[in-house]
């Protein structure tokens, strides 16, 4: 027990808070004096209205309105599903104690609950954790049915619906190993498919997920036992056009088109692939009117934009990071692809790019003669505190030529190192434009903090490396730089 004294000795305050909340839970464990009992499935559980209508505006509804047959009743059933229905005794515990433990495979049944009887504080601190595991919940097959449950729930879990969407989006090599990419909506997949900063290796690689996707679809289909087999395969059909139609065919080289034709999908829908290829194979060889009529379809320039493929950039890796001084750059070199299409034989684009982790100085100069004139200009010193990256390129385009420029930084949760943060950039080089300042690319107080606060964005064995991944892919004059929004109102 806790005692305040005022500056009166005579008035003392005494704080017993910890031993009324111990006989509050006294009476959970007890099931003493209880006045409702909750069924749930097979199993009863003892409580007390008070307790669950000062928890729940639900149950206050529920219990204490006499328009609801529940007001009257003394046993009352509730209808959860098997998840739910086995979390459900340490969602009643939570209403006494205010305590609760979670895993991986108990927050979003436990978040369900949650938001299904309004406990707010509930529905947080399930929130909270699993936006501190959302690394981990990717590898061990749980992000998607999080992802597919926060986008059903509408607006209420926006952060962490947010967190869900960009790592399923810039680690979907990851994401791609578990099972549970096999169950992703195919509504949402479509709707992945059209956005231009997915990361991935090629967009190849991407039609090799998508098959492995498709074919556990058929393997469902094929054990449906209230279906013919016409339905069968034209439920496979429609999947087929739903979902590849969306595939960036001439984003693949004449060498991966060529491939795609002897996939084992191939054979479940040939007229509809051999026409996609067709589509890219136009592209490579120089078919204008082909490749204008197919732009001017809905989402047709999106045929011809590339992504963030990870295949066309360069890596940065710096190591000790605690030893890099204030204003330090590092400094690479590559060259991209001038042009998608193979028919303009062009050479490459040559980039420097740096990088600027602590800050960037700029020191004190003089100007001399500014403006022809005799006068001479002091430029005082100037310090910007950011994490900037610089791009040069060393190319001078006599026209202007606009090029997607991502930016990937890897990050470290639960052990796991993946793409935590991704900026993307359109920009326009030209004879009098060449450089491209992205800034603030990590927060700049971040990398500062001490070794008991350490950056997100460190990674390694020591965690003193920072990773980038810079991609530069051209925009051709039938691309665009703009997706269709990931979003889903509709489900």
């Amino acid at each position: 027990m806790e005692e305040q004294i005022s500056q009166d000795s005579c008035d003392v305050e005494m704080n017993n808070s910890k031993g009324v909340l111990l006989k509050i839970a006294n009476l959970y464990a007890e099931q003493l004096m209880s006045d409702v009992c909750l069924v749930v499935g097979a199993n009863r559980y003892p409580a007390h209205r008070v307790i669950l209508c000062a928890s729940s505006d639900v149950f206050q509804v529920m219990l204490m309105n006499p328009e609801w047959n529940e007001c009257r009743e003394s046993v009352i059933e509730l209808k959860e599903d098997p998840m739910c229905s086995m979390v459900f005794p340490q969602f009643l515990k939570y209403l006494y104690v205010g305590q609760i433990k979670v895993s991986i495979q108990t927050v979003m049944p436990m978040l369900e609950l949650a938001d299904k009887y309004n406990i707010k504080d509930l529905v947080e601190l399930c929130v909270d954790y699993m936006l501190k595991h959302v690394a981990k919940a990717a590898t061990q097959g749980y992000l998607v049915p999080w992802f597919q449950y926060t986008i059903a729930f509408g607006s209420n879990h926006v952060e962490l619906t947010q967190a869900l969407q960009n790592f399923l989006k810039w680690n979907l090599d990851i994401v791609s190993e578990s099972n549970d990419f096999n169950e992703l909506c195919g509504m949402i997949l479509v709707r992945l498919l059209q956005q231009n900063d997915l990361v991935i290796h090629s967009e190849f690689t991407l039609f090799e997920y998508l098959e492995k996707w498709l074919l556990y679809k058929k393997e469902q289909l094929d054990k449906e036992q209230d279906m013919t087999d016409e339905e069968k395969m034209y439920e496979l059909v429609s999947t087929i056009e739903a979902v590849f139609v969306h595939v960036r065919f001439a984003m693949m080289s004449p060498a991966e088109l060529a491939q795609i034709l002897v996939r084992p999908i191939v054979q479940y829908h040939k007229e509809f692939f051999v026409e996609r290829v067709a589509i890219g194979m136009s592209y490579h060889s120089g078919q204008d009117d082909r490749i204008r009529a197919i732009r001017a379809q809905e989402n047709g320039a999106l045929q011809f934009t590339p992504r963030l493929y990870t295949s066309w950039g360069c890596s940065m890796v710096i190591c000790g990071f605690e030893q890099i001084e204030n204003y330090d750059n590092f400094v690479y070199f590559f060259d991209s692809q001038k042009d998608l299409s193979e028919c303009h034989e062009e050479q490459g684009v040559g980039w420097v790019i740096e990088f600027f982790p602590r800050g960037v100085r700029y020191p004190r100069a003089k100007l001399i003669g500014v403006y022809n004139t005799l006068i001479n200009s002091e430029i005082p010193e100037s310090i910007i505190r950011t994490v900037r990256l610089k791009v040069l390129c060393q190319e001078r385009h006599e026209e202007e030529r606009r090029f997607m420029i991502g930016v990937l930084i890897s990050g470290v949760q639960n052990k796991i190192t993946h793409v935590r943060t991704c900026r993307v950039r359109t920009a326009y080089f030209s004879n009098e434009f060449r450089v491209l300042h992205i800034d603030n690319l990590i927060p700049y107080d971040e990398l500062q903090l001490s070794a008991v606060n350490l950056s997100t964005h460190l990674i390694g064995e020591k965690r003193d490396t920072i990773r980038l991944h810079v991609v530069i892919a051209p925009l051709g004059e039938y691309a665009c730089s703009e997706a269709p929004p990931f979003e889903f109102r509709n489900l």
